[in-house]
């Protein structure tokens, strides 16, 4: 067995009354084989707002990543400006080191456009992988952005924020093939970390907020992906009662990898006296050695109580409360992203509660960062980049 899974329930009992009841699936890699038949779809931004040590460092840092991605994976390199390029397509990555030399920075955003061109490519080939983007700017190719491209900094992000909801609905209406997942990386104050965390969320990916352009030769070479434990992993959520997922798009969610410990947070309504199987977790999953096509099931049963103190002893409080604490990190971002500050702050103030209460050492540490982040830092919109790469990074992790 390649990979194992485990299933944590936050109830042993149901009750005289429904029941909302969080669980954690855990898929643990067992054994680890070599990266080999994955496609990086790789989004190079080139406008003009690029110009300078950010396209170098980007160029760097695109060449480095493909030097390091392991023989038997492929490349689509895409750049995006007024115009959208593919320099090269499921091709060997060596081939397309030449290729990004030579790029050099021209007119706007067409982030949009990119990304339809890199999903109708991901769907071209039989194969799971990853969509990286790096971008320091803000789309000028949807309606009505696409009618204020001279729009730069701060007056760009009055407008956006007039048209926020119908910008981000573009941005949702886009389909990405299962198996792949976005990696974005936000470089500088500018870009809009709202479109990158959609795009994260629907996939699994995340974001990683750029402060510095020097910084993307060591960070975005991290994200080479060498040894796998499972390949085009599909986990499957069956109940009686409506799943409700916290850190993964579906059910179904699909995974074009394991790639080291994966845990997907959830909720479900037990009705009153419930006896019996309540949720059964299957994890399909293929060999990256042999092909070889194979499945794990794990079911969670559960019995009634009337007794109100058997019912409490049945409870898994840790996991109810870490389950809480994500909940409230998305809300963190999701006030920050709308400059609702207050609700920022009581969220973190919830955090922190819940993790003096729990004495967990990860959680201690994420809302200490998290505290210091908008506590020291007088500018909100580069909080929110910071707090938004951060809190993806947890929920993935």
């Amino acid at each position: 067995m390649v990979i194992s899974a485990k299933v944590e329930f936050s109830h042993r009992y149901s009750f005289t009354s429904p029941i909302r009841a969080v669980f954690r699936a855990i898929i643990v890699p067992e054994k680890l084989a070599k990266a080999t038949g994955f496609h990086y779809i790789i989004l190079l931004d080139n406008s003009l707002s690029m110009k300078g040590k950010k396209i170098d460092t980007a160029k760097n840092g695109v060449i480095e990543l493909l030097n390091r991605i392991p023989d038997g994976n492929y490349v689509t390199l895409i750049t995006f400006s007024d115009y959208v390029r593919v320099l090269g397509e499921f091709t060997d990555p060596r081939l397309l080191i030449p290729l990004v030399r030579d790029v050099s920075v021209e007119g706007g955003t067409s982030l949009y456009k990119a990304l339809k061109k890199a999903i109708n490519i991901a769907g071209k080939y039989d194969a799971p992988g990853y969509i990286i983007l790096l971008t320091d700017g803000q789309p000028t190719d949807v309606p009505p952005l696409n009618s204020v491209a001279n729009l730069t900094g701060r007056n760009y992000l009055i407008y956006y924020k007039m048209f926020r909801d119908k910008v981000l609905r573009y941005f949702d209406a886009l389909t990405i093939p299962p198996g792949f997942k976005v990696i974005s990386f936000g470089i500088g104050d500018d870009y809009i970390e709202e479109i990158l965390k959609l795009l994260a969320d629907k996939t699994g990916g995340v974001v990683n907020h750029i402060n510095y352009p020097s910084e993307v030769v060591n960070v975005l070479p991290q994200f080479v992906v060498s040894n796998v434990g499972a390949k085009n992993v599909t986990v499957t959520i069956a109940s009686e009662s409506p799943v409700r997922l916290l850190n993964y798009p579906g059910p179904p969610v699909r995974l074009g990898a394991i790639e080291g410990v994966v845990k997907i947070l959830g909720e479900l309504t037990v009705p009153p006296q419930y006896n019996g199987i309540v949720m059964v977790v299957s994890v399909e999953y293929e060999d990256p050695v042999t092909g070889k096509k194979d499945s794990i099931t794990r079911e969670v049963a559960i019995s009634p109580t009337n007794d109100q103190n058997t019912f409490l002893r049945g409870v898994n409080n840790d996991l109810l409360s870490e389950y809480q604490y994500y909940s409230l990190m998305q809300k963190l971002v999701s006030d920050l992203n709308t400059n609702d500050l207050t609700g920022a702050t009581k969220a973190l103030q919830q955090m922190q509660q819940i993790a003096q209460q729990t004495r967990k050492t990860n959680l201690i540490e994420t809302t200490r960062k998290l505290q210091q982040t908008l506590g020291g830092n007088s500018d909100l919109n580069r909080a929110s980049k910071e707090v938004t790469s951060e809190v993806t990074k947890k929920l993935r992790s």
